[in-house]
């Protein structure tokens, strides 16, 4: 009887002992957070504020590729915010424009009429979706349409949500013909197959080792839009390319072939696009892009880190919280062997995972961006104006000195 008591308190003291444990461990790990946020709050504020970096703008006169723009070392790009931020509403309007849509067609008048609404009279290609997406030869069941040789068949009920890419052409007043593609970001269950479909496999096109759902989606998407686009041999034809999370890597990737094959891919922009391509291939595929490559996030979107243990491509305008406040940053690309720059590919650096969780259901989604891309917008803009002012009071100063 005399050990019962015993017993009991040396279970009591284990349980103690396993509960102090689980404290000190908390702590260390709360402690480390705390360090690692100072940390990074510290390196954030050492980057190039996007609104001073001279690369943004909010008048469209000074958008494009430039060699005259110097300032803070940021040669040759000039962004249009307002220009970027319509652009970016563009590459959501696929999939949910027509919520409950029974068809393509559908959904193809809804986006053609949006463009309209907005300025744009050139000619607009949905991916029909009654047929294969790339192989005729593949029986099917009445009931279902293949979706390619990565995804399961979609049924027909599905098919209003099953575009891959919309292309919008226009013939410029200059003689420009314009053509844009836009990529749909995940959507089905078939994307997310895609997404996770992660091992790393070699393409004898670009001769790099790149995401195996990612390229797969690219190829098929670059087979069916090629007989649309004008020949490459056409010099006053100029392709761009957008796409949101699935559809900025797959943006990327189509940009990178497209200019490799010849044609004059002058802008891609990729919008909490995931990574897809290793370490040690990111020198040689960034210098397949166009030198106008730009790559948006949020640093509460977990998307744009995954996976780890790959990389992005481009220019980053990189919206984060530096312990104060939100903020826009603009990050040139980074090459391998810059060892200062490790932690900003860094998904345990960066990764808030109390406010990620929190805002998941927001901030990856196209209208979190193009809000903030306005905002940022209205900062350039409110600046550009300030130094007009400022450049033209010495002037009024030296008229009314003569006139005096």
């Amino acid at each position: 009887m005399n050990n019962l008591p015993r017993a009991s308190t040396a279970a009591s003291r284990q349980h103690n002992r396993k509960y102090f444990a689980a404290a000190c461990i908390t702590s260390a790990a709360a402690a480390a957070s705390l360090y690692v946020r100072k940390w990074r709050d510290g390196k954030l504020h050492e980057l190039q504020e996007a609104q001073t970096s001279g690369v943004f703008t909010a008048t469209a006169e000074k958008s494009g590729i430039s060699t005259t723009n110097t300032k803070n070392g940021n040669v040759g790009i000039h962004r249009d915010l307002n220009v970027l931020a319509t652009t970016v509403a563009r590459a959501g309007l696929m999939g949910t424009s027509v919520p409950g849509a029974k068809s393509v067609k559908h959904e193809l008048d809804t986006i053609r009429k949006w463009h309209q609404d907005n300025g744009f009279t050139g000619g607009l290609v949905l991916r029909e979706l009654t047929e294969p997406l790339f192989d005729a030869t593949v029986d099917m069941d009445e009931d279902e349409i293949e979706g390619g040789d990565d995804v399961e068949p979609i049924p027909h009920h599905e098919l209003w949500q099953r575009e891959c890419y919309y292309l919008y052409y226009e013939l410029r007043p200059n003689g420009e013909i314009r053509q844009q593609i836009f990529c749909r970001g995940t959507t089905l269950y078939a994307d997310m197959r895609t997404c996770v479909n992660a091992k790393m496999v070699y393409d004898d096109e670009l001769g790099c080792w790149l995401h195996a759902g990612f390229l797969s989606h690219a190829d098929r998407l670059l087979r069916d839009v090629l007989p649309l686009l004008a020949p490459s041999s056409n010099r006053r034809a100029t392709v761009e390319a957008c796409g949101h999370s699935l559809g900025g890597a797959v943006a990327l990737i189509v940009a990178m072939k497209l200019k490799k094959r010849g044609y004059n891919v002058r802008r891609v922009t990729s919008v909490a696009a995931p990574r897809f391509c290793g370490e040690a291939d990111v020198d040689a595929l960034q210098l397949l892009l166009p030198r106008d490559a730009l790559r948006i996030e949020d640093d509460l979107d977990i998307v744009p880190f995954l996976p780890p243990h790959e990389r992005g491509l481009g220019d980053k305008l990189w919206f984060a919280n530096d312990g104060e406040r939100d903020k826009a940053y603009y990050v040139p690309f980074r090459g391998r062997g810059k060892e200062d720059d490790w932690w900003l590919e860094s998904v345990v650096i960066n990764t808030r995972i109390p406010e990620t969780l929190t805002h998941l259901n927001s901030t990856h989604r196209i209208p979190s961006y193009v809000a903030k891309i306005r905002s940022l917008a209205a900062q350039v803009e409110e600046e550009e104006l300030l130094s007009e002012s400022n450049n033209a009071e010495p002037l009024s100063t030296h008229s009314a000195t003569k006139q005096g």
